[in-house]
C-alpha cells in the first residue's frame, strides 16, 4: 500500500495514528491500545469508549493495514508487515536501516557497494544482509559481525525465481518488524536481482542499483 492510501485509511482519524503509532512498537492487546489512546488524548482510561477503540481497530483492520488475533484470552493486533514501512512514513516514524542484497559471481559487491552506498546515499545501514550463492560463500572473506550472508543452493539462486523470492520475502517480513530496509539488486544475477525488486514493490522499501562506474541508481525511491 502506498503512503498516499495510508494517509486516506486513516483519514486525520488522531485514535487511528494512535494505534498504528503503537503497533509500530509490536503486538498489542486492547488495554493497552486504549491506554495508549488515553495518554495522548489526556482522558482517564474508562472514559476512551469501546467505539473509539474498537471501530478504529475494525477501520484499520477492512482497510488491511492490521490484523487482529487471540493472544490467549485477549484479542491482540499487529501491523500487517508488508505495510508497516508505509505506516512508517505517514507517521514520520524513524528506524534502524538494514540492507538486503545479493552476492553472485562477484564477491567484490561484499565491500564494494557498502562505500558506494555510504558516499552517495543518506543511509547508514546497521546490518548488510547478503543473500549468497553456495559457491561463491566459499571464495568470501574480511567478514565482519554487521554482514549476515544467507547461503542459498546454486539451481535456486540463478535459476527458480519462485523459490528465491520466497526466502527474500521470508527474510523482509522479518526484518521489517525492527528495521527499514534498503533493498539492492547490483549483486546476484537476474533471478536475484527480480526477487528483491519484487521484494521492494511489495514492502515498499526503497530500492538501489549500482551502476559499474559506482555510480548508485535509485529504482524505487
Amino acid at each position: 500500500m502506498s503512503t498516499a492510501k495510508v494517509k486516506r485509511v486513516i483519514g486525520g482519524v488522531e485514535a487511528r495514528k494512535i494505534i498504528l503509532r503503537q503497533l509500530l512498537d509490536g503486538p498489542q492487546t486492547g488495554l493497552v491500545l486504549r491506554a495508549a489512546i488515553a495518554r495522548r488524548v489526556s482522558k482517564p482510561v474508562d472514559e476512551v469508549s469501546d467505539a473509539m477503540l474498537y471501530f478504529n481497530l475494525q477501520h484499520l483492520e477492512n482497510n488491511g493495514l492490521i490484523e487482529r488475533f487471540r493472544d490467549g484470552k485477549e484479542k491482540a493486533a499487529r501491523l500487517i508487515s508488508h505495510e508497516i514501512q508505509s505506516v512508517r512514513r505517514v507517521l514520520g516514524v524513524e528506524a534502524p536501516v538494514a540492507y538486503l542484497g545479493a552476492i553472485g559471481e562477484d564477491p567484490g559487491v561484499l565491500h564494494a557497494v557498502p562505500k558506494r552506498i555510504r558516499a552517495e546515499t543518506a543511509f547508514r545501514p546497521e546490518k548488510y544482509h547478503y543473500f549468497v550463492e553456495e559457491a561463491t560463500r566459499r571464495r568470501l572473506s574480511g567478514l565482519t559481525p554487521e554482514r549476515i550472508l544467507h547461503e542459498v543452493p546454486s539451481d535456486i539462486f540463478y535459476n527458480d525465481l519462485g523459490k528465491m523470492y520466497e526466502l527474500v520475502f521470508t527474510l523482509s517480513q522479518e526484518l521489517i518488524r525492527e528495521h527499514a530496509i534498503l533493498i539492492d539488486v547490483t549483486g546476484g544475477g537476474k533471478v536475484c536481482a527480480l526477487a528483491l525488486y519484487q521484494s521492494s514493490i511489495e514492502f515498499d522499501l526503497p530500492c538501489i542499483f549500482v551502476t559499474e562506474l559506482g555510480t548508485v541508481t535509485w529504482m524505487r525511491g
